[in-house]
């Protein structure tokens, strides 16, 4: 329970309060129970005075014996206040009245008053007179009653027990009601705080106070906002570089495979050459052919030429210093050229080549990079055409574009690796036999430089064989 009042700050304000209000009663209830009488009887003791100053004013103006009237008008409506008359030599003497006929008449069996017990009378107050006829000094002694006063104290001391279970019960009712107006805004911004703590930001303080609990619920929806907004930024500033480090990993990864693929490329020509060297030194067997082996070094050292040529020109084309030389490219003339690179070998290979292309259809580029993709592009598709197959190449513009297909049929590809095709050193024909395929960069690179063209492309099996589609 102790514990429970101590993690609750409902319950501490709660306590605090009711026991604020119950001891702030308490001391307004004492203080009024002392005062009140007190006051009271203040109060009647003045007005006593003044009733007294008034009757002596009249009787200092009549003689004695014609006091009397007056004596029992005051005596009548000071209704319980004890009078006594003394003489200058402290005698008492009866109170003169209507139905005396002789003054001073002096008492001498005892004061008769309302009570015996003195505690009933306030304070004594003495008057001092004269009679219009004497010299004679009297004295006139009032004491006020204490009925009323004591009846007032017996009223507020019977009233205690009820005026006791009053307070409680307003502490109790007044402490939930200003623990609820205190708290509840505290735990509101409590709760806040907590779901700002697990980073939940999907809130808002709602809170119409303009005190300094409203200004707090203020200030932590601005933070909130911020913090959201930072948060928003740090999140994409942490997806940026994430994308970036995987960006880099992917680079370095490809760096190396390229690496790994030109050096498996290299490295069987350079070990053919340097078998053949080494036998035509050492006039081993067949070797001593000289000729003949020299023009197969020939040969491989020709193809190690076109591979390295073929890095040389992906490396200028990744290399962030090399920028692309736009200028606007009579792609039809272009694309007509390649008819005559290759004329020989689709004679030779009895290739039938039909082409429709647009005139005067142009493009912006690089003039030399784009010649290289279409070279290869056509090439490719010469290499990889069996005998007696048609090549078709059309070119047209389309929605402000232009459109390039190349589609040699014939042959197909198997739909897992037409998504390898464009990496680097890859070949369907998994033996690299140099005379069933070249080195693999071909696409690599046509891939690269239609990407710095930002051109779309595309490679597709179809019914007739395969068609790559370019647009620029």
């Amino acid at each position: 329970m102790i514990e429970k009042v101590k993690r609750s700050l409902f319950a501490k304000i709660f306590i605090v309060t009711f026991l604020l209000t119950s001891f702030c009663c308490m001391i307004t209830y004492g203080v009024i129970a002392w005062l009140v009488p007190k006051t009271y009887s203040t109060t009647l003791d003045t007005s006593l005075d003044s009733a007294v100053n008034s009757f002596l004013a009249e009787v200092e103006c009549v003689t004695p014996l014609e006091s009397g009237k007056l004596f029992d008008e005051f005596v009548l409506n000071q209704n319980g206040v004890l009078i006594q008359l003394f003489d200058s030599s402290n005698n008492e003497i009866e109170l003169p009245s209507q139905s005396s006929s002789v003054f001073p008449v002096f008492v001498t069996s005892g004061v008769a008053i309302e009570s015996d017990d003195p505690a009933a009378y306030r304070a004594t107050h003495s008057y001092i007179f004269t009679f219009a006829d004497s010299d004679e000094v009297y004295t006139l002694t009032i004491a006020g009653s204490a009925q009323e006063v004591d009846l007032l104290k017996d009223t507020l001391g019977g009233i205690f027990l009820v005026l006791l279970f009053v307070v409680l019960l307003v502490a109790v009712l007044a402490s939930i009601v200003y623990s609820h107006y205190v708290t509840r805004p505290v735990l509101r911004i409590s709760g806040v705080s907590r779901r700002m703590a697990q980073l939940d930001f999907s809130w808002k303080c709602k809170e119409g106070r303009t005190d300094e609990l409203g200004t707090l619920a203020h200030s932590l929806n601005e933070m909130s906002q911020r913090l959201s907004a930072s948060m928003a930024d740090l999140k994409s500033a942490n997806e940026k570089l994430q994308a970036d480090i995987e960006r880099e990993r992917a680079l370095e990864q490809a760096q190396l495979d390229f690496f790994s693929a030109v050096s498996h490329e290299l490295k069987t020509p350079i070990t053919v050459i340097k078998g053949q060297t080494e036998g035509m030194i050492l006039n081993i067997g067949d070797y001593q052919d000289r000729n003949k082996y020299l023009m197969r070094s020939l040969e491989i050292i020709n193809t190690m030429e076109g591979i390295v040529q073929e890095i040389l020109t992906v490396s200028r084309m990744k290399s962030s210093k090399v920028g692309l030389k736009k200028e606007n490219i009579q792609f039809s003339d272009m694309l007509k050229q390649e008819y005559a690179l290759f004329e020989d070998l689709i004679i030779q290979k009895g290739i039938d080549w039909k082409e429709n292309i647009t005139p005067d259809l142009c493009v912006v580029g690089d003039k030399a990079l784009l010649q290289k993709a279409i070279n290869n592009l056509v090439s490719n598709a010469i290499a990889y055409s069996p005998e007696g197959s048609t090549i078709y190449l059309t070119a047209f513009a389309e929605e402000g574009t232009a459109r390039f297909l190349l589609e040699n049929t014939g042959v197909h590809i198997p739909d897992s690796e037409l998504p390898k095709l464009f990496d680097a050193f890859y070949r369907v024909e998994h033996s690299r036999n140099k005379r069933t395929g070249g080195s693999g960069l071909g696409l690599y690179i046509v891939k690269t430089i239609l990407e710095q063209h930002q051109a779309e492309y595309s490679i597709e099996n179809t019914k007739r064989g395969v068609l790559f589609t370019i647009r620029f």
